[in-house]
């Protein structure tokens, strides 16, 4: 499971060697804060209403659900969540979509409230 760090800066992502495969061989994902539109807590993590349809990665339909989601929407998102943790969503900006490669980022983490409350904090 990817760990999410939240600073003053960024918002850093390291993910496991096994997410690592499905992003693309990336390790870390890295969104500076002032390119964030938006930030929630998501309990049912692993519903579509959450992820979105069209997924290209691994599913394990209810419990696990790993790679980009959105295949065929206009929204793309990178997807690692877990039934039993919540999430924390980030949608980032128009400007900074391609370089990210996604339009969310969509990741189960045991401090999602922690998270989502550092970065509702101003700064």
């Amino acid at each position: 499971m990817g760990t999410v760090h939240v600073d003053d800066n960024a918002v850093t992502v390291t993910l496991s060697a096994v997410e690592k495969l499905f992003c693309g061989g990336r390790s870390r994902l890295v969104v500076p804060r002032s390119e964030i539109r938006h930030t929630e807590r998501v309990d049912r993590p692993t519903r579509a209403s959450a992820t979105g349809v069209g997924h290209a990665g691994l599913r394990v339909t209810g419990v696990l659900k790993l790679g980009r989601s959105g295949v065929g929407s206009p929204t793309s998102r990178f997807v690692s969540v877990r039934r039993w943790l919540p999430a924390l969503r980030i949608v980032v900006s128009d400007g900074f979509r391609e370089q990210l490669g996604y339009h969310e980022i969509l990741i189960s983490t045991p401090d999602a409230d922690r998270a989502t409350a550092a970065l509702a904090a101003p700064r």
